[in-house]
């Protein structure tokens, strides 16, 4: 294949994408804008079960974001989300059972924290989000650790913002 052709499909990936996350933000809990208050504007996408997905979202999205993320017993392929989280995310929020695998990946290069509940996810995230900001809710999991599916986790993540925010 010749570099230009290559090239012409990068771009029709890209134009792709785009069209894609111009229906998905229609979707609710699929990069859902819940609320934007102060110059922060804080996302749901808690439909985000896999780390493909949340690279989906992080590619369209402009930085700086703060990604709240929740941990996982499942392997995830955290290098799909690698450079995409070092160039947008200034800062990742874990909630849930205390996960290794993402600290290590991530935490000599981007501030990590971790939380043991999304409530102090919201919180900690309201504290540190400047104007300019986007706070991410995209689990890059499954929900059946601390909720029933994506939407109550997703109805959770909306309920916190409007309370706390």
């Amino acid at each position: 294949m010749l570099k230009t052709d290559k090239k012409l499909k990068n771009n029709q990936l890209v134009q792709n994408r785009m069209k894609s996350l111009a229906s998905f933000s229609s979707i609710e809990h699929r990069l859902e804008v819940v609320k934007t208050l102060d110059g922060i504007t804080w996302i749901n996408d808690s439909k985000s079960t896999d780390a493909g997905v949340t690279a989906f979202s992080l590619e369209n999205l402009q930085g700086p974001l703060i990604w709240i993320v929740e941990s996982s017993e499942t392997k995830r392929n955290l290098d799909l989300i690698h450079d995409l989280a070092l160039n947008k995310v200034v800062e990742i929020i874990c909630y849930g059972d205390f996960e290794t695998e993402l600290k290590y990946y991530f935490a000599a290069k981007i501030k990590y924290s971790y939380k043991n509940n999304l409530s102090d996810a919201v919180r900690m995230a309201v504290e540190n989000a400047k104007s300019g900001y986007t706070v991410l809710f995209s689990p890059a999991c499954s929900s059946y650790l601390n909720f029933k599916n994506y939407q109550e986790r997703g109805d959770n993540f909306k309920k916190l913002v409007n309370e706390i925010v």
